[in-house]
């Protein structure tokens, strides 16, 4: 079995990763893709066969390591062919956009989303993909820990399945959506101590319900509420 990590934002873990291994095998997500000009932006697969010591640091501290851990039969080839596919999918019908299924935070919220059918095609050839993190409301309830998802069709999954460009679900593109707005309340929360974020995200939900959709008003909403919620 061969596995890797794909760092989200691996310009912070360069320093340590090249610490603890002599020569590590990398490869950049973007590059060779439509974001070949964003390189500096971009995850980076680093293969983690034979490489003990990088093996334990990711597992002792995984919050240092933020990205998703990738085991497949096939090899990096293969496997990046396919990392690259799903960075470029359809949503909305019509739009295309980019998917950053490598933050562990965008993670737990779409591949938790999808379907054992839907699943057999986003992991293709990866047999398991593991993450540490949450969504954002399990972050602020202190559920943060390792997600593990298994793939038993991987070794049905063909290179030739990388010339489609994938669509998103509409429970996917739910799912990005709840992420989106989660993150905005967990940001709101964090610069708030002492609120209740289930009862922040109750009166955001109220406030979408009402039309309130700018994210000033919707924090102007949240800083009334909450106040006399607790008075």
């Amino acid at each position: 079995m061969n596995t890797w990590i794909l760092l989200e934002r691996p310009s912070a873990q360069l320093k340590t990763l090249y610490s603890l291994t002599t020569h590590p095998d990398t490869q950049m997500l973007f590059a060779g893709t439509q974001l070949s000009s964003f390189a500096e932006q971009s995850p980076l697969l680093v293969r983690l066969n034979n490489q003990p010591t990088l093996n334990q640091a990711i597992e002792q501290t995984p919050l240092e390591w933020s990205g998703l851990l990738i085991e497949s039969t096939c090899d990096t080839p293969s496997v990046l062919a396919h990392l690259r596919q799903i960075l470029f999918v359809k949503f909305d019908q019509q739009r295309k956009g980019i998917l950053r299924y490598s933050n562990p935070a965008v993670a737990s919220y779409f591949f938790v989303a999808c379907t054992a059918q839907d699943l057999s095609l986003w992991l293709g050839p990866i047999t398991r993909l593991r993450w540490f993190g949450a969504t954002w409301a399990a972050k602020a309830a202190g559920e943060t820990g390792w997600n593990q998802l298994n793939n038993p069709h991987a070794t049905d999954w063909t290179i030739e399945r990388t010339h489609k460009v994938l669509s998103l679900s509409v429970t996917q593109e739910d799912a990005l959506i709840r992420q989106r707005t989660e993150q905005f309340l967990y940001d709101w929360w964090q610069q708030h101590p002492g609120r209740s974020f289930v009862h922040a995200n109750e009166l955001m939900e109220e406030a979408l319900t009402q039309g309130i959709d700018n994210s000033d008003a919707i924090s102007d909403f949240l800083n009334i509420h909450c106040t006399q919620a607790q008075s």
